[in-house]
């Protein structure tokens, strides 16, 4: 399997099931709201794409982490944390999202409401974690533990 193939979403090989679920429910969520942004900008009131933006960054880097840290060898529980921290977070900046598009009743508000801003520092959150976990798999590919595909 090539570089290119190995992150997307139907080579699931080496993930246990939970991991595989997690991977489906987030790509799915990820559709819904994609679709859901796009829609809004068409057929809605006010023009949230920007908004929804940020939900489906942090829903796509959802989409990849179940499972990242299984193939470096002797991973830790931090590393395993850090993936549900991750995945965690994208859920919370997604939840924030939506409710600030509800609460606002169509009507756009501040530029900086507490929802977007709820939103942003989860999404910050994640990729602090997402870069600890990246930063993790190069230092194994470095040591020569993990082969240069995965």
């Amino acid at each position: 399997m090539s570089t290119i193939e190995s992150p997307f979403i139907g080579n699931t090989a080496g993930l246990s099931r939970v991991d595989k679920v997690l991977r489906y429910f987030f790509f799915a969520l990820f559709i819904g709201t994609v679709v859901y942004s796009i829609g809004g900008t068409f057929f809605g009131r006010d023009n949230r794409l920007n908004d929804y933006g940020l939900a489906d960054a942090a829903l796509l880097l959802a989409v990849f982490i179940p499972g990242y840290s299984r193939h470096i060898p002797g991973a830790h529980r931090a590393l395993r944390a850090c993936e549900w921290v991750v995945m965690a977070c994208s859920l919370v900046s997604t939840a924030a999202v939506i409710v600030g598009d509800v609460t606002d009743h169509g009507v756009r508000p501040e530029p900086y409401n507490m929802p977007w801003n709820v939103a942003m520092g989860a999404g910050l959150v994640a990729l602090c974690f997402f870069v600890v976990l990246l930063i993790a798999k190069e230092r194994a590919r470095r040591r020569g533990l993990l082969p240069p595909s995965r």
